[in-house]
Order: C-alpha cells, then structure tokens, then sequence
C-alpha cells in the first residue's frame, strides 16, 4: 500500500479487526467455543451464523449498525482487547 500511496487503507486493518473480535465473541455467545469445531474442521455451524447474522443483511445495514444488530451492542474495543491480550500475555509472558 506503500508504495502506491494509498496510505488510508491502513485503519481499515484495524476497523476489521474490531468487527471480527467482536462478531467472534457474539458467536461465542450464542453457539459455545469455537475452538473444538474448527480443529473438528465442522464450519457449518460457524457458517450458518454469519450467514444469518451478517450475509444476510450485509448490503441492508451501514455497517455499524449491522455490528449493532449482530452483536446486541455498539462497536467496541474491549473484545479485540481481551482477544490480543490471551493470544499475546503467554507469548511474550506480559
């Protein structure tokens, strides 16, 4: 991005980031830990959420809002947070 001066892309990194922290711990909410499904390799129950929860409606809401509607709650930073600090605290023994 660099290179071709498209400098502004940048924060949508972090903005992704937000949203996926924050859809993962609403999905979390309504189907249980993630973790064993994905090492299962069974996504359909990860699939089927985000589909009913964000596919469908992706194009019909702005996206905070449909970050409200998904989350039952206005964007936050607290997930991407919590999320950071247990994947780096035992890595870096912060």
């Amino acid at each position: 991005h660099w290179s071709a001066g498209l400098v502004g892309y940048f924060p949508t990194y972090t903005l992704g980031n937000l949203y996926a922290a924050q859809l993962m711990e609403a999905m979390q909410r309504e189907l249980g830990e993630h973790d064993p499904l994905i090492a299962k390799g069974e996504f359909q129950p990860l699939l089927s959420w985000l589909r009913g929860t964000i596919h469908e409606h992706g194009a019909c809401y702005h996206p905070v809002k449909l970050i409200e509607n998904a989350c039952a709650r206005p964007l936050d930073a607290r997930p991407l947070v919590k999320y950071l600090r247990g994947k780096l605290t035992p890595i870096y023994e912060m």
